[in-house]
């Protein structure tokens, strides 16, 4: 797990028979667990890109984190990973049962994202139009605030359901994207992308804000026009 807190970034990794992580919140700040960090690999043989071909198959997994701030738990994008690894086990780790999570943010509804929603059972689920708890759906707009210092930015482009989750932190901003899908900020052109000029324009939202950026599918990179 990589763990990062808003007065300095941290990258450090963890085995899973490593100790528990302390994780806490400074009054109106954050603090921000990696739990997993995503990828997407070919299978050797096998068609990469969804759709193209009934036989085709691919590795996939998401970047799913913990996002620790003053009156919320946070998991974002608990979606595919492999086998051997158990979401709960990092979460318990980072200190946290999953009956704490109070919030799950998907950045869109592919499965590769959401497939483990249900290992929360207290959680509102938030997308880019909504919130869900049991049976009821509770509607909002764009840059709505799950709390204070994190809120929901639509970014459509790979989905017209795309969103992202903006962290305001002491130490900059930290946005939770799948604008790109590493943190090459590949691929440059989205095959799987619904609209790719929604998708331009996303990007530039998000360079417009972010100081820190973690794709749907890699580890977390500086925003390169902040490093000129």
């Amino acid at each position: 797990m990589m763990k990062i807190n808003s007065y300095g970034i941290k990258t450090v990794i963890f085995t899973y028979l490593l100790f528990s992580i302390p994780i806490y919140a400074a009054s109106g700040d954050a603090e921000i667990t990696i739990l997993h960090t995503g990828y997407v690999a070919p299978v050797e043989g096998r068609n990469f890109v969804p759709g193209e071909r009934d036989d085709g198959a691919r590795r996939v997994a998401s970047t799913v984190a913990l996002i620790v701030v003053e009156n919320a738990v946070i998991i974002v994008d608990p979606g595919m990973v492999a086998e051997d690894i158990d979401l709960i086990a990092n979460l318990e780790k980072a200190g946290i049962k999953s009956t704490e999570v109070t919030h799950v943010f998907i950045s869109h509804h592919h499965p590769d994202h959401t497939v483990r929603i249900g290992l929360f059972p207290n959680a509102t689920v938030v997308d880019f139009w909504g919130s869900y708890q049991h049976d009821l759906w509770e509607d909002h707009g764009d840059e709505y605030s799950i709390v204070d210092n994190v809120r929901v930015i639509k970014t459509p482009g790979h989905t017209d359901e795309d969103a992202s989750l903006v962290v305001d932190t002491e130490n900059g901003t930290y946005v939770f994207t799948h604008v790109w899908w590493n943190e090459n900020m590949q691929p440059e052109v989205d095959p799987l992308a619904e609209d790719n000029a929604k998708l331009i324009e996303s990007r530039e939202k998000v360079l417009a804000i972010a100081d820190f950026i973690i794709p749907g599918h890699g580890r977390m990179f500086a925003n390169p026009r902040n490093q000129k």
